[in-house]
């Protein structure tokens, strides 16, 4: 019997309940024994994604950026967000449940927005009465459909160096999520746009532009504005994360 590749062997998870580090990690953590009048806006959030939360939003603590936040259940994610950038930040949580209105200003930072997430309307109206945003975060109805709505009727606004994280992408694998047809889920569209990314390399022949300085390039180089617009797609366990900042053409040379 042929044996499995090494990277496909059977191997057990660690049993780990502290599983990021870092100061957000330990805000949540310590979230539910907090004294003052806010401690009881829960907070839910997988364990793992605080060391993601670091790694990409960290360089906008301290400053006047602006997070949008579909999914807003309890509010306790809102003040953490608010928490962790500081009041400089504004932030704005999007609900289909109209009583999460009643989060609205929780503190003097925060806004809530009902409408669902899936409408291009709403979108707009986010854009234009809240935007443009440095942070999206989709933490809302995770269904296909919502998911990929909420990515392709927003990305273009977010500001060219933000960051569009889409959280439990798990729900790709769950039949019951899968609204959007066949085979279209969040973790297969972004599979799509890492595509995109990479048609300026086709036809293998176009590589002959790259070693060229570029005053020498005749007209100009063509691809989709997602492509233009973005650094990386980064997937983690549940989570991916659309980093944005404007690219040129590729360039390659002996020095």
């Amino acid at each position: 019997m042929p044996q499995k590749p090494p990277l496909a062997e059977p191997v057990p998870l660690a049993k780990s309940e502290r599983q990021s580090s870092g100061e957000l990690y330990e805000t949540f953590l310590n979230w539910s024994g907090r004294q003052d009048h806010q401690s009881h806006r829960r907070l839910h959030k997988w364990h793992h994604y605080f060391d993601v939360y670091e790694r990409h939003l960290a360089r906008f603590r301290g400053t006047e950026c602006r997070l949008l936040e579909f999914g807003v259940m309890d509010g306790g994610s809102l003040m953490m967000w608010s928490e962790y950038l500081g009041p400089q930040a504004r932030i704005v949580g999007v609900d289909i449940d109209h009583r999460t209105k009643q989060f609205d200003k929780l503190l003097p930072n925060i806004t809530v927005v009902v409408g669902d997430q899936s409408s291009q309307r709403v979108l707009d109206g986010l854009i234009a009465d809240h935007g443009p945003f440095d942070i999206v975060i989709d933490d809302g109805g995770h269904t296909a459909r919502q998911q990929i709505s909420t990515f392709n009727g927003i990305y273009a606004s977010v500001t060219e160096r933000g960051v569009f994280i889409c959280e439990d992408t798990h729900t790709s694998y769950w039949p019951e999520y899968q609204d959007a047809g066949p085979g279209t889920t969040m973790i297969e569209h972004a599979k799509k746009m890492i595509d995109q990314m990479h048609t300026v390399y086709c036809p293998e022949a176009q590589v002959a532009r790259f070693r060229t300085p570029m005053a020498a390039r005749p007209g100009d180089l063509l691809t989709t504005r997602f492509a233009a617009t973005t650094f990386s797609v980064q997937f983690y366990d549940s989570m991916i994360v659309f980093e944005k900042r404007p690219r040129a053409e590729p360039f390659t040379e002996f020095r």
